[in-house]
């Protein structure tokens, strides 16, 4: 018997398998392969500016924008706008590869088949006036073979066992292929030509997926005005949107890399007496950033692994494992506990270790994370045996500090810095447990406040154990006080632990912070007398540095350079914080200025490690050229004329002395006149 067309459009019967996917029975064998793909080729779908992520086995939301700028892409609608647009994840039947069930390899559709050739012929007649192309034909004869394979004469029959799989490059499909994957749809009943709109899609991630980019068919169904063919039967194109997964997660044992959970919060530490029955709960809330599933909370009997911490209670059962299905964001549970309090157990306070199993997804991975909770026992028959414990012959743990550094390595008054301890146990054999380190600063002698405070308030920090020979680096974040003296201040590190023989064991150890201060200076207002100097001649400058800063200026000295004076030095010594030390020096003139007339005073001094700084001072003095011989008026002698010019006396000055002083005495007013403007400015402090 002949097979008869079905379905009467060939858009119609396409849209029929999408609409039947979730009913294909999916070949596990059959591998979808993916890779990373150019979206700029897209028409329809565009992604946002990342790239949508997510961790193996969890859910992850897809978002991307839908539109049309009809000139991008490959498959523009030349349109204003389309109609009755659905967007939904792929499995769009032109992505389908259909195979053999008995020998699982694709058919080969060169076959030549008459009954087939028949049927071809009269279903393009019928649907498609008689037109068709290669494709058509090559993707009927995959469906034609599908179902004569089977035995199939009614081709509906056939959509359960027909095999499919996404013809990608590289990679696994990576989301778990759900009844509602590919039924999730997005419809907008219109949209303009270069509008886009916001499409998002919920799926969850395969949990044995390797890390990398995937890309993921994405399928718009759409018509063209005038164009008003019923829903999935109109135009269909599938794009690529692309996603990235982080991490392969097969490892069942998977530490989280940040705590989902806090044990503890909003109570008091639980308090029991021997020989009574201890009940209590252990509040269990959500901290993480989602819904959590399979929620063990299992109980670490003995401290397992850990023979120095005593575990204070009687072990009646197996195990103490407490299971919950899920637990919401956000959501808390007081976990029920009732234990035997251990007859030998002591006086005092106990860490309880639980490890904490949970998947962020159903069926996801698993992921484990480790908390500790705190005890009080109570044992007056203990209390009683120890009553004449002595000190000095109980041995105890000694936690010294081996190592610690500075970041940055050289702190200044009012910066911030980090201070890194290496905590170590120094003890042959004595482990200690429990340890608590507070740390405090030293107080300023003025007014008795802390010298260094942390950035956070927090002052404490818990290591859990240390074995012994073992160290345990602390971290602390500290901001310098800014009005403090240079110097070295102590941080001192009070140590609380427990040991074996030896409870609640106190020691003090410190670390010396040495603080820096940065030096200042300014220099009071240069006195040049006179302001203008022949060559050869001498000009007196005078001015004051003064000690802005917190500490010692140590071999003060002023060098003074410039092209038209000799170079010259003054040696002041040491200047104290607040005092001046003054400068007072001869500068000669050796050659006419020929620039601005500012001649340099450089500053040089030390500090108490003999680091030396310097900086930099400018003043005005200009030096003339000197005057020759020939151009001074006569000592002090006058010319006496012949008595016949009426008795005067006439003083014989050159013509050119005249006007080469003029030229000199009008360039001194207006140098000097800048000078006396600048002056006027006031000296800023220098910072070094």
């Amino acid at each position: 018997m002949k097979i008869k067309c079905l379905i009467k459009k060939t858009t119609a019967f396409l849209a029929a398998i999408v609409l039947a996917a979730s009913a294909v029975s999916v070949n596990p064998d059959i591998i979808a392969y993916a890779k990373y793909h150019d979206t700029n080729m897209n028409t329809f779908i565009h992604p946002f500016n990342t790239t949508p992520k997510a961790e193996a086995g969890t859910t992850m939301v897809i978002k991307m924008n839908v539109g049309y700028t009809e000139t991008a892409g490959l498959n523009n609608p030349h349109s204003e706008k389309i109609t009755d647009v659905h967007v939904r994840l792929s499995n769009d039947e032109s992505y389908l590869l259909i195979k053999n069930p008995s020998s699982d390899t694709i058919i080969d559709d060169t076959v030549d088949d008459p009954e087939f050739q028949q049927w071809y012929s009269d279903y393009i007649s019928e649907n498609n006036g008689g037109k068709s192309t290669g494709k058509d034909k090559e993707y009927l004869k995959r469906i034609w073979e599908a179902g004569r394979a089977q035995g199939q004469n009614d081709m509906h029959e056939s959509y359960g066992r027909v095999y499919y799989a996404m013809p990608m490059d590289t990679g696994d499909y990576p989301f778990e292929v759900t009844q509602n994957l590919f039924t999730q749809d997005v419809y907008f009943q219109s949209i303009n030509r270069n509008e886009y709109k916001e499409v998002s899609f919920t799926v969850t991630v395969r949990h044995d997926m390797k890390e990398g980019y995937y890309a993921i068919p994405v399928t718009i169904y759409y018509n063209i005005p005038p164009q008003k063919a019923a829903d999935f039967k109109g135009n269909a194109k599938t794009e690529y949107i692309n996603v990235y997964i982080e991490g392969t997660e097969t490892d069942e044992n998977k530490l989280g890399t940040e705590n989902y959970f806090s044990l503890g919060e909003g109570q008091l530490t639980p308090q029991g007496t021997y020989p009574n029955v201890m009940n209590y709960n252990v509040n269990l809330k959500n901290i993480g950033d989602s819904d959590v599933y399979d929620v063990t909370m299992h109980m670490n009997l003995a401290n397992e692994g850990d023979s120095s911490a005593k575990f204070p209670f009687n072990i009646n059962e197996g195990n103490y494992d407490r299971y919950y299905e899920s637990l919401k964001m956000g959501e808390a549970v007081a976990v029920p506990y009732s234990m035997a309090i251990n007859e030998e157990t002591y006086t005092g306070d106990y860490p309880l270790t639980y490890t904490i199993e949970f998947r962020k997804v159903p069926e996801g991975t698993l992921y484990k994370e480790t908390q500790t909770f705190y005890v009080h026992v109570n044992n007056k028959d203990k209390e009683d045996e120890t009553a004449e414990w002595n000190a000095n012959t109980s041995t105890k743990a000694r936690l010294i500090v081996d190592s610690y550094r500075l970041e940055p390595e050289k702190v200044y008054a009012g910066e911030s810095f980090n201070l890194i301890v290496n905590i170590k146990n120094a003890s042959k054999d004595i482990p200690a447990d429990n340890i608590l380190l507070t740390f405090s600063s030293e107080e300023t002698a003025e007014d008795k406040s802390a010298v260094f405070s942390t950035e956070n308030g927090a002052n404490s920090v818990v290591i859990n154990s240390l074995p012994a020979g073992a160290s345990s680096e602390v971290r602390m974040s500290y901001t310098s006080r800014a009005g403090i003296a240079q110097g070295s201040y102590k941080i001192n590190i009070k140590e609380q632990y427990d040991s074996p023989e030896f409870k609640n064991a106190e020691e003090t150890v410190s670390v010396d912070v040495p603080v820096y201060q940065y030096a200042k200076l300014s220099t009071s207002s240069f006195e040049v007398s006179p302001a203008s100097i022949e060559v050869g001649s001498e000009s007196n400058v005078m001015f004051g540095i003064n000690n802005t800063g917190k500490v010692t200026l140590y071999n003060v000295s002023v060098t003074f350079e410039g092209t038209s004076i000799k170079e010259n030095n003054a040696y002041i010594g040491n200047i104290k914080p607040g005092e001046t030390g003054n400068v007072d020096v001869m500068l000669t003139g050796i050659a006419e200025t020929a620039d601005d007339g500012m001649v340099k005073a450089v500053i040089k001094y030390e500090d108490e490690n003999g680091t030396e700084s310097s900086t930099e001072k400018e003043f005005e003095l200009y030096v003339t050229p000197e005057m020759p011989d020939d151009m001074y008026m006569p000592d002090p002698m006058l010319t006496e004329e012949p008595e016949d010019n009426g008795g005067i006396f006439k003083i014989v000055i050159p013509v050119a002395v005249i006007a080469a002083a003029g030229i000199v005495a009008v360039v001194i007013i207006k140098k000097m006149k800048k000078k006396k403007e600048e002056d006027e400015i006031t000296d800023s402090d220098d910072e070094i």
